[in-house]
């Protein structure tokens, strides 16, 4: 069954027409065209800032809706380009291929975009639709948002009117979104000096690991790639003359690590002390990470050497500044039991002939621990002979329990699943922390359907669960304050 035949309809029309036009990161442009194509056609106004945000506005439908405060209806349009190793999915190029099963969309290997295309999907779904009666209505889609938030940062708050803020950004059906963690890169950069080493060379690959995003995932205790491989080289840290040659692990900050890969030389005849080594690495982490390292592995093969590795005081250094930079939660809530505060992800280390290029991505409830953690990070990179940037720092979303906006979405909830919602925070960015900041009279609350996986190629989206968040999309929109 092609996904267009799913219910509702129109919905997931539109999500097959997103995933038919390629869209990571940086390459929304297409998709955003085509959007802008099709309202224009429609009649409804549409503009796009510099940044390349779309607003699409639309008139109040219905009776008694042209008298209520505006709604805007936000989601982003950019997708996180991850696939499994065997995969020759070309991001820029190939559509993604959704396929059913089990009552679940699932992509070909690759992650779905259901973050965030089924968010701009029911709101498109709205757009378009002759018959759903609502408030004055804008619709924002932004770019950008899977790396810093750059198209949020573009947003011009002056082309939007609305009262009320619906952010489709969420992965939990039957939740509603008060708060969010806010967040900040950290790069490190290790200057390593090269020279001409004699001996074997060897390629060791940590892999198997689940991943995920790394702030929603963060605490799954599923393992990281780098800290992995890095705590399997420093084992080699009492071997005489062995030279780290190459590190290559993660590639996009807001994941949590799969796999990584390292290059080492070594004296000749090291092979079967090489192998016991790894296989004792192995089998610490299996039984650190449990269930999670079911398909974890470890292992090395003899490639060929150039005779070139990082020397062996820069080796040293750059093992111990990856073992040495944390990874996981530091610290839960204490105002909202059950989520984490303050988390670091050790996202991306990558070697040059010059250099150790590291990404962090710390995240939290609050300011301050962003500012602790900073200077903890930058005492390190100090220590290692190492330079810290910080960049793409964004805010947290500061629950507001009393809006008006929060009271009627619980309303709505309650009528719609016959309880109460659950009312979290969420220890991942969401648009609505920089929003909050360019739109402060604006009330605001996120909701979305279930997708499991997100970042990664298991990514998947829940099919029913799409169906209840337009029906909770349609209902809330008529009882908006």
């Amino acid at each position: 069954m092609p996904i267009r035949a799913l219910n509702p309809t129109s919905v997931w029309h539109w999500f097959a027409d997103i995933c038919a036009i390629p869209h990571p990161t940086y390459h929304e442009a297409e998709l955003a065209a085509f959007i802008s194509r099709r309202a224009q056609e429609k009649g409804l106004s549409v503009r796009q800032d510099e940044t390349g945000n779309l607003y699409v506005s639309k008139p109040a439908h219905g009776a008694g809706m042209a008298e209520k405060a505006g709604v805007i209806l936000q989601a982003h349009i950019d997708m996180v380009a991850q696939k499994t190793p065997e995969s020759a999915h070309d991001f820029v190029r190939d559509p993604i291929r959704p396929q059913i099963r089990d009552g679940w969309v699932y992509a070909d290997h690759t992650t779905l975009g259901a973050d965030n295309g089924i968010g701009a999907a029911m709101a498109l779904a709205v757009l378009f639709a002759d018959d759903i009666e609502h408030p004055p209505l804008e619709v924002l889609l932004t770019v950008e948002e899977e790396i810093g938030m750059g198209g949020v940062r573009g947003v011009r708050g002056d082309w939007l009117n609305g009262r009320y803020l619906l952010n489709l950004d969420t992965e939990e059906n039957g939740s509603i979104y008060l708060g969010c963690a806010g967040g900040r890169d950290a790069e490190i950069t290790l200057p390593l000096r090269q020279e001409a080493v004699a001996g074997e060379r060897w390629r060791i690959t940590v892999g198997g690991l689940r991943g995920g995003h790394s702030g929603i995932d963060i605490h799954r205790g599923r393992g990281n790639a780098i800290t992995l491989l890095a705590d399997t080289l420093h084992r080699l840290s009492g071997s005489p003359g062995w030279h780290l040659a190459a590190f290559q692990g993660g590639r996009l900050r807001n994941v949590i690590p799969r796999e990584a890969v390292a290059e080492i030389v070594l004296p000749a005849g090291q092979g079967a002390a090489l192998a016991a080594l790894l296989q004792e690495a192995e089998n610490a982490a299996r039984n650190e990470l449990g269930s999670h390292a079911a398909q974890l592995f470890i292992c090395a093969e003899a490639v060929a050497h150039d005779g070139r590795a990082f020397c062996a005081e820069d080796s040293r250094r750059a093992v111990a500044l990856l073992c040495v930079l944390p990874d996981g939660v530091l610290r839960w809530s204490d105002d909202f039991p059950g989520i984490v505060e303050t988390s670091l992800c050790f996202s991306v280390a990558q070697s040059d002939a010059g250099q150790l290029h590291l990404c962090l991505l710390m995240r939290s409830l609050l300011e301050s621990p962003k500012d602790a953690l900073s200077r903890r990070l930058a005492s390190v990179a100090d220590l290692a002979g190492a330079k810290l940037v910080l960049a793409e720092d964004y805010p947290a979303w500061t629950p507001d329990a009393t809006s008006r906006l929060f009271a009627a979405t619980q309303d709505v909830f309650r009528a719609h699943f016959g309880c109460e919602p659950k009312v979290e925070v969420i220890h991942a960015g969401l648009e609505c922390g920089l929003m909050s900041e360019r739109l402060p009279q604006v009330e605001m609350v996120s909701f979305g359907p279930t997708i499991e996986d997100a970042h990664t190629p298991r990514e998947r989206l829940h099919i029913d669960s799409v169906a209840d968040c337009w029906q909770i999309l349609l209902a809330l929109l008529k009882q908006t304050p």
